[in-house]
């Protein structure tokens, strides 16, 4: 798996960004991938060291359409929280690759 293909894009809600300042940050990424992969890409990444790595898994939902005969599916996505050594700050939306 290349390092970062997994990545959909960083969470930006106002409890992710407020756990911004103590080193934590969330994204989604796709199903396949494990937390060492998640490590080893994210230390490349962002040039940080990365302490922690949770994983939160959302289930499929379906949802009803405008005339409630049709159903919607919204795929399942992995949801990770990303704890970083000596809470140094990250710009998520602009990686610098090593």
């Amino acid at each position: 798996m290349n390092n970062f293909d997994f990545i959909i894009k960083p969470v930006i809600t106002e409890k992710a960004t407020g756990a911004e300042a103590k080193g934590k940050y969330q994204f989604f990424i796709r199903n396949r991938s494990t937390k060492v992969d998640i490590k080893k890409a994210f230390e490349k990444l962002y040039g940080v060291k990365v302490v922690k790595v949770n994983v939160i898994n959302t289930p499929e939902k379906n949802k009803l359409g405008k005339n409630r005969k049709q159903q919607i599916k919204k795929h399942s996505l992995k949801k990770i929280i990303i704890t970083t050594k000596g809470k140094k700050t990250i710009d998520v939306l602009k990686p610098k690759i090593k």
